[in-house]
């Protein structure tokens, strides 16, 4: 009983030996080396200027890295850019079921492709929620609109 004890700890030791010398490999690459594959070497530039609206101010985008999620993300807050104006005069008049079937509607389309993969993107967990209340007839209000403003603000 006791050697099979051993075996176990030798087996342990060996796999621990092992990413000892894997992290060790790592840790002494080179700092020149090229980024791997989705990870930032830039930022991503907005493509329209961001919107003003009386209820809301002036939006802001953060600096988004240039990731296939962070171009998504700086998509999704350019499309919320062009629905903010008419967002806060349908949130002050619309039922949540008026609500639901703009947010169905093909104007808002392309902000919810681009929200998709955020849903799984932790480093964009702000605005993948604040998207989400703001996009949901219950939920979307003023409130909703400023925290999706500010989650674009700080890019994440």
């Amino acid at each position: 009983m006791g050697a099979g004890k051993l075996r176990v700890l030798a087996g342990r030791g060996i796999v621990a030996a092992g990413v000892a010398v894997l992290a060790s490999a790592c840790t002494s690459a080179s700092s020149s080396s090229p980024p791997a594959p989705g990870q930032a070497t830039g930022t991503v530039t907005p493509t329209v200027a961001p919107s003003t609206v009386p209820v809301l101010g002036k939006l802001s985008f953060g600096t988004f890295p240039a990731t296939p999620d962070g171009a998504r993300a700086l998509m999704l807050c350019e499309q919320w850019s062009g629905l903010r104006g008419e967002y806060v005069t349908r949130v002050q008049t619309d039922s949540p079921y008026q609500l639901e079937q703009w947010f169905s509607s093909a104007v808002w389309q392309t902000a919810f492709n681009a929200s998709r993969p955020l849903v799984v993107d932790p480093a964009y967990g702000q605005i993948s929620t604040a998207f989400g209340l703001a996009a949901t007839g219950e939920a979307a209000s003023l409130a909703s609109a400023r925290q999706l403003d500010k989650a674009c603000a700080a890019a994440d």
